[in-house]
């Protein structure tokens, strides 16, 4: 077991005075609504512990959601589970519904937590490389990591760190794959409303091949920029369900009862609350990537997600957590190291992940220094 790197690089970033560009949350304040929506349930009577599977006003709101949006029906006393995020929900999952010494197959580039989480759950990670362009896999890949001992199959869409978003055909695909072998399918899909223009979200738990081996693990703090509140859920068939709550019980018992009913407040927002964050988290992108080029990184055009993943090679063919290790200390700007997201890699990935989750006054200061290195 390890710390993390992406919140060890958050820390040093407070003690050198870096942009912080590396851990994917806002610093922005809270919005508005949300901010009047927790005020709300904190003047009303939710202070002591509700249900341990989560507040059935919250469970009702997500239900609703997730027929409206997901095209997943979930009835909220059989179906779900709320979380501390989609940090707890996914290590419920893994310990809850795998046993110890099992193997999970997933795909890399991936999430730094999904490594350190199946160590502790005893699991093995099978990584699939996938490789721009378009991180694309095939069938035969994934039979090529299938063995007596896989249990299940883990994926993040939209992903993280590379902003991919699967194709109808690729989610398919993993679902035939899982069905043939009578895998579980672990899907984040954290990033769910943040997907960009010429992409489309689809739940591969509305698939029928997948429907009943499928745990939708998604987290509510960063599509309402506020990951304090520590509020996710996990949504998957009543047998899974059921051993989903015992585990998630003796982990934290619930998650913050006044934060769950803000949460189904924020459910209830109307379609134009996400049209607005789209838009402005897409210029913040902009201006983000505009500055990176302009020091000569490329980088990924994402589907979804709000992280860059960029490609450093014209620049420099340092080891990439040393170049990365650099542009914090001599620049002042930090992203992170992209073979954090390549836990079996042999080989340098030369990418470097960074996200424009931050307040546009943020991601100007960052442009500002990048455009220092430019001009030296």
């Amino acid at each position: 077991m390890r710390e993390s790197v992406i919140r060890r690089t958050t820390v040093l970033c407070a003690q050198t005075g870096a942009v912080n560009l590396s851990q994917g949350f806002s610093d922005d304040d809270a919005l508005p609504e949300l901010k009047q929506l927790a005020h709300d349930a904190i003047a009303g009577h939710h202070h002591q512990y509700t249900d341990p599977w989560g507040s059935p006003v919250l469970r009702r709101a997500v239900a609703r959601k997730m027929a409206r949006y997901n095209h997943i029906d979930a009835d909220p006393d059989r179906n779900i589970v709320i979380t501390c995020g989609a940090t707890e929900g996914m290590i419920v999952a893994m310990e809850g519904l795998i046993e110890r010494g099992s193997e999970v197959i997933t795909f890399a580039p991936m999430y730094e937590n999904y490594v350190l989480q199946s160590i502790a759950a005893g699991l093995t990670l099978r990584t699939l490389e996938v490789w721009e362009p378009d991180f694309s896999f095939t069938a035969e890949q994934l039979e090529a990591l299938y063995s007596p001992r896989t249990a299940a199959i883990l994926l993040c869409n939209p992903c993280n760190p590379t902003g991919k978003v699967f194709t109808a055909a690729e989610l398919e695909t993993i679902a035939a794959f899982a069905a043939a072998h009578d895998l579980l399918i672990f899907c984040d899909e954290t990033y769910e409303f943040l997907v960009w223009p010429g992409h489309r979200h689809l739940s591969i738990g509305s698939l029928a091949d997948a429907r009943d081996r499928t745990v939708t693990v998604t987290s509510m703090g960063k599509t309402y920029s506020v990951t304090g509140w520590r509020v996710g859920y996990l949504v998957a068939e009543e047998s899974l369900t059921n051993e989903l709550r015992k585990m998630h019980d003796f982990h934290t018992v619930t998650a913050p009862h006044p934060f769950q009913i803000a949460l189904a407040g924020a459910l209830e927002l109307p379609d134009d609350f996400y049209e607005r964050l789209r838009a402005e988290y897409w210029m913040r992108k902009q201006v983000l990537a505009s500055a990176l080029g302009k020091i000569g990184l490329t980088y990924y055009e994402p589907g979804g997600s709000y992280f860059l993943w960029c490609d450093y090679a014209r620049v420099s063919d340092e080891e990439d957590h040393v170049f990365s290790e650099r542009l914090m200390r001599e620049v002042g700007v930090a992203g992170v190291a992209g073979s954090v997201f390549y836990p079996h890699a042999t080989r340098n990935p030369r990418r470097l992940r960074f996200t424009f989750s931050k307040r546009r006054a943020t991601i100007e200061e960052a442009a500002r220094r990048l455009e220092a290195v430019q001009q030296s």
